[in-house]
């Protein structure tokens, strides 16, 4: 008999736990969800709900990563920002564009034109409200002088004789600071006033070596040399 007694006040208590957990979460429901919201929103959210103004600026929009260096004058942009926002493009901080993000936040800009030099490039959204955000600066150079590549030694057809003779050097200069140069696919160390000098193993017979030079914007140059070796 105390046994049942015992049985039977364990689930009453069960029950009225129960009952406990529902209460508390319709009480969550209808007050503690909204009271959070509020107040991980912030005063200005609230005075925004209570107000009916939206007065809280769009997703600050990102740039997807645009080169430090171009030899194009015609730049593209795209990025993200809030859903519906109107994006304004601004190169050198003039309006170079305007368009609509889609439902995805994305928009493209295909039409920006540099000038030479360094140039700021940066884009603004704004709400059907009115607020508006606006994306970090971009410095972006625009150059198109072409990169002139002269080799200093070896002439083309050379030739050697020789194992002691079978390591040459590619010796040679660039008219840009800055600049990479390649000889047959490997980097050639370019020093100041863009000197460069690259020590290179000959095989027995014809050698073909090719040279490029290429700026940060990517303007290129290249230079093609065939050399003969005797072992």
């Amino acid at each position: 008999m105390a046994g049942q007694y015992r049985v039977s006040k364990e689930r009453n208590r069960s029950r009225f736990y129960i009952l406990l957990s529902v209460i508390f979460v319709i009480v969550m429901a209808k007050l503690g969800v909204p009271w959070m919201i509020n107040t991980i929103s912030g005063p200005e959210r609230r005075e925004a709900t209570i107000n009916g103004n939206d007065i809280i600026p769009p997703q600050q929009p990102a740039i997807s990563a645009l080169p430090e260096a171009t030899n194009s004058a015609r730049l593209f942009v795209e990025g993200y920002t809030e859903s519906g926002a109107e994006v304004e493009l601004l190169v050198n901080d003039v309006t170079a564009g305007s368009t609509r993000a889609d439902e995805g936040g994305l928009f493209k800009f295909d039409a920006a034109t540099l000038k030479i030099g360094q140039n700021r490039v940066g884009v603004t959204a704004k709400d059907s409200a009115g607020n508006t955000s606006q994306s970090p600066v971009s410095l972006i150079t625009f150059d198109n002088t072409p990169i002139v590549l002269t080799i200093n030694s070896p002439s083309n057809g050379s030739e050697y004789f020789g194992k002691a003779n079978q390591t040459i050097e590619i010796k040679g200069e660039v008219n840009k600071d800055e600049s990479q140069v390649l000889v047959n696919n490997s980097f050639a160390l370019v020093e100041d006033e863009g000197i460069f000098t690259y020590r290179l193993m000959l095989s027995d017979g014809e050698n073909t070596i090719k040279v490029i030079a290429t700026d940060k914007s990517g303007n290129k140059d290249e230079a093609e040399l065939k050399i003969i070796f005797h072992l």
